[in-house]
């Protein structure tokens, strides 16, 4: 046995250390006292239970930022650009539309309106095969990026394109930043397409009301309504417009990059069929009354109320019926006794302050009374045809003439 302070051997029951003198027994007690110090800092071993718990939150930890940083790339310029490429790719118009990721009114822009025009759209990225990210930077401030693909197409040679993305102001489920393809959606999209129709119309575009939400009234005169679209897809959109002439004027117009605005007018070519019919009618019965009037040696003032309707104007009308009423009642040589319009074929319409203004050409068939060079009073029956030039209002759903210019004052009497 040795001195466990100074390493000398002891003799055997000895109490001190022969060469230190330490007492042998205080330092076994010292020696056991430091074993049992280290046995009460030795910590138990941990239990299933916990070890269990301690692995699921760092399983948790580890999935939440694999999660934010999948979501992230996913919801990022280059997660956007590449659905887009792929639904491209695929022609999958569900796929795409998502992919522009569209924001604000969308009325428009809608998927199903997407849908309809898809097939007629060219997609020059339908036969590529393959492709990878190459580069993406970010300019503006990191407010928009340009993802760069490097493509292969079928029986070409390798090819780069560029996507570029622009940051929303909203964000994704709150937290991720939103993106959303740029040049490609503006090949898609028009932005603040523009209609203009006169004061008063009303609007469909694709079947859908223009509201009054879309009226831009600073650039609405007293005359025309201008509406804004926010975004409108491309391609063949169809057009009514209600006028306050009562006309209903259908358009088939190309929206596109190049096409950006429309505005309403009359012409012959926009009217119905129906339309046109209503028209020539309204002429033969105003032409007729104009003459019936005349042949009854009525004045103006026993007609005027015939005539007259809500804010109406009557004093071109008035004029030009007193001027034939002179011609044919009080200083003609031969009496009208009969005037019947037989046809009318409208040849121009036009819209012009509101008013609808008519030229057409119509046939007639007459018969006057006059005195031969014996002074013997002769009939004599004739047709012949003539051009006029009509202007109404639309009132309470129906034409009211306002004036008249061209009409027959000379009938012949060979």
């Amino acid at each position: 046995m040795y001195c466990g302070e100074c390493g000398a051997k002891l003799k055997k029951n000895a109490e001190f250390c022969g060469e230190c003198g330490v007492k042998v027994h205080q330092k076994e007690e010292e020696e056991k006292k430091a074993k049992k110090v280290v046995k009460k800092i030795e910590r138990k071993p941990m239990s299933k239970k916990k070890k269990a718990l301690i692995i699921t939150i760092v399983v948790l930890v580890v999935a939440v930022i694999g999660s934010y940083w999948f979501l992230s790339k996913r919801f990022g310029p280059e997660g956007v650009a590449t659905e887009y490429l792929e639904a491209m790719i695929s022609n999958d118009a569900d796929r795409i539309y998502n992919a522009l990721n569209l924001s604000g009114d969308t009325t428009f822009a809608t998927k199903e309106t997407f849908e309809k025009i898809f097939d007629s759209l060219h997609n020059e990225y339908d036969d590529v095969v393959n492709y990878k990210v190459i580069d993406v930077e970010y300019n503006e401030g990191k407010l928009t990026a340009n993802v760069e693909f490097q493509i292969a197409s079928e029986g070409s040679e390798e090819d780069t394109i560029t996507i570029r993305v622009i940051k929303n102001s909203q964000k994704k489920f709150l937290i991720y930043d939103s993106w959303q393809v740029s040049n490609v959606s503006n090949s898609l999209l028009v932005k603040d397409y523009q209609i203009t129709v006169p004061k008063n119309s009303t609007v469909t575009v694709n079947d859908i009301a223009l509201e009054s939400k879309y009226l831009n009234n600073d650039k609405s005169t007293e005359e025309l309504d201008v509406y804004v679209i926010p975004q409108i897809f491309v391609g063949a959109t169809t057009i009514k417009t209600v006028l306050p002439c009562g006309i209903e004027e259908t358009s088939e117009q190309n929206i596109s990059s190049y096409n950006t605005s429309y505005k309403a007018d009359v012409s012959l070519e926009s009217l119905t069929d129906e339309m046109k019919t209503t028209l020539e009618e309204q002429v033969k019965k105003d032409l007729t009354a104009l003459y019936a009037n005349i042949i009854a040696k009525k004045d103006w003032n026993s007609i005027k109320e015939s005539y007259n309707y809500t804010n109406a104007n009557l004093k071109d009308i008035e004029q030009e019926y007193e001027d034939l009423y002179e011609e044919l009642v009080t200083d003609s040589d031969v009496t009208l006794k009969k005037f019947e319009v037989t046809d009318v074929n409208i040849t121009d319409v036009s819209l012009k302050d509101n008013q609808l203004k008519i030229s057409a050409k119509f046939t007639y068939k007459y018969t006057i009374d006059y005195q031969n060079f014996n002074n013997e009073t002769k009939t004599k029956e004739g047709n012949s045809s003539y051009t006029t030039s009509i202007s109404y209002d639309y009132v309470d759903n129906s034409f009211k003439i306002n004036d008249i210019y061209g009409t027959v004052t000379y009938f012949s009497t060979w």
